[in-house]
C-alpha cells in the first residue's frame, strides 16, 4: 500500500526542518519549565533567595565541587567498561579524556548521542579506533548510564513509600512499589541476557557487543555509585542535615535526570530545576533555588569549562607535531611533496 502524497510531502518538509522545529521545540520546553518554575516560587522575594545564597559556606561549596569531581572520576569508567566489552583496550587517560568530555557537552547541550559522540570523536583522535568503534562507546556507555538510572529508580520506589510525588500528591505506595518492581525486573532480564549470550547482538545491521556478566554488574555498581555522589553534591548545599531525606532527595534526581534527557533542553536547563522543586515541596523554597543555581555552576559550567580546555589543549598539541601549512596548495602544484 502506497503512502498518502500528502503526508509524503509532509515528511519531507519535517526533515527539511527539522532543526528548526528541534529548537523550537526545546525554546518550548525551556519556557514551560520557567512558567512553572515562576508560578512556584510566586511567593517568594528576591532578598529571601539572596539571604539563602548568603547562608551556603564556602565549605558546602568546597564539598561540592569535591563530590563533582569525584563524580566526574567516576563516570570515566564508563568508557573502560565500553572498550573492555568491545575487546578494545586503550589508556585509561585517552578513555578518561573521552568520557569526561563527553559528559561534560552532553550534560550541558543536551543530544547527548550527538554531542557526547563528537566529543569522544576528537577525544580518540589518533586511537585507531574507527566511527563504528566510537559509535559503539556511545552506545554502550549510555546504557551503563540509563542502567544506573533505572536501578536507582526501582530500588528506591520498592524500599521507600511515598518517594515517588508532585507537590502534595504522593503516589499509592501499591502502584509505586508495582513501577519499581516492573523496573528490577527489566533489569534482571539484562543480567540474563549478559549471562546466558556469549556474542555480540545485531542491531540495525551492525554489531553490538554485550557486556559479561560480571561486567554487566560493573556497570549498575559504577552507575549507581555515580548518580549516589551527583545527587549528594546538590544535598550538601543545603542548610541543615538533610541526610535523613537523602533517598527522597535521590528519586529527585533520578526523574529531573530522566526529564531532562528525555526533552533535551541544553543541559536541561529549567527543566531540571523545575522537577526538582515539584518533587521536593518539604524543602525551603529559597534554599533549594540558591542551592540549584550553585549546583548548576559547580556540577555542569565548571567541568565544561575544564573539558573545553583539555581537548583544546589536545588539539593545540596535535597541531604543533603537524601543523597546517597555507602554502600546501603550491607544493603539490609545483610537482613538489610538502616536508
Amino acid at each position: 500500500m502506497k503512502a498518502d502524497r500528502r503526508l509524503l510531502v509532509l515528511l519531507a518538509r519535517l526533515r527539511r526542518h527539522r532543526v528548526a522545529l528541534s529548537v523550537a521545540g526545546m525554546a518550548a520546553v525551556v519556557a514551560i519549565a520557567g512558567w512553572a518554575i515562576a508560578d512556584m516560587l510566586g511567593s517568594l522575594t528576591l532578598a529571601e533567595v539572596l539571604q539563602a545564597f548568603g547562608a551556603i559556606g564556602w565549605h558546602q561549596f568546597a564539598l561540592c565541587l569535591a563530590l563533582t569531581g569525584l563524580s566526574y572520576f567516576t563516570l570515566t569508567f564508563y568508557d573502560v567498561l565500553a572498550l573492555a566489552a568491545m575487546g578494545q583496550r586503550q589508556p585509561y587517560w585517552r578513555a578518561a579524556l573521552g568520557s569526561f568530555s563527553a559528559y561534560c557537552f552532553s550534560h550541558n547541550f543536551g543530544f547527548a548521542p550527538v554531542t557526547g559522540g563528537a566529543a569522544r570523536w576528537r577525544a580518540y583522535a589518533g586511537s585507531g579506533l574507527s566511527a563504528a568503534d566510537i559509535a559503539r562507546i556511545v552506545v554502550l556507555a549510555g546504557v551503563t548510564f540509563w542502567l544506573g538510572i533505572f536501578l536507582m529508580l526501582g530500588v528506591v520506589l520498592v524500599a521507600v513509600p511515598g518517594a515517588l510525588r508532585v507537590e502534595t500528591a504522593t503516589l499509592p505506595y501499591p502502584l509505586q512499589a508495582a513501577v519499581g518492581a516492573a523496573v528490577l525486573a527489566l533489569i534482571a532480564a539484562y543480567l540474563l541476557l549478559c549471562l546466558r549470550r556469549a556474542g555480540p547482538i545485531r542491531l540495525l545491521g551492525w554489531h553490538l557487543p554485550v557486556p559479561r556478566f560480571g561486567q554487566a554488574l560493573a556497570q549498575f555498581a559504577l552507575a549507581a555509585t555515580d548518580i549516589t555522589i551527583a545527587s549528594a553534591a546538590l544535598l550538601v548545599l543545603l542548610p541543615g542535615n538533610h541526610w535523613a531525606m537523602f533517598p527522597d532527595f535521590v528519586v529527585a534526581y533520578v526523574v529531573a535526570m530522566v526529564v531532562a534527557l528525555i526533552t533535551h533542553a541544553p543541559g536541561g536547563i529549567g527543566v531540571f530545576e523545575a522537577v526538582i522543586l515539584f518533587t521536593l515541596p518539604d524543602v525551603d523554597r529559597a534554599a533549594l533555588v540558591s542551592a540549584l543555581v550553585v549546583y548548576r555552576v559547580a556540577y555542569y559550567w565548571l567541568p565544561l569549562l575544564a573539558s573545553i580546555l583539555l581537548l583544546g589543549g589536545r588539539e593545540a598539541l596535535a597541531f604543533g607535531k603537524t601543523p597546517f601549512r597555507l602554502d600546501h596548495g603550491a607544493d603539490e602544484a609545483a610537482g613538489r611533496n610538502p616536508p
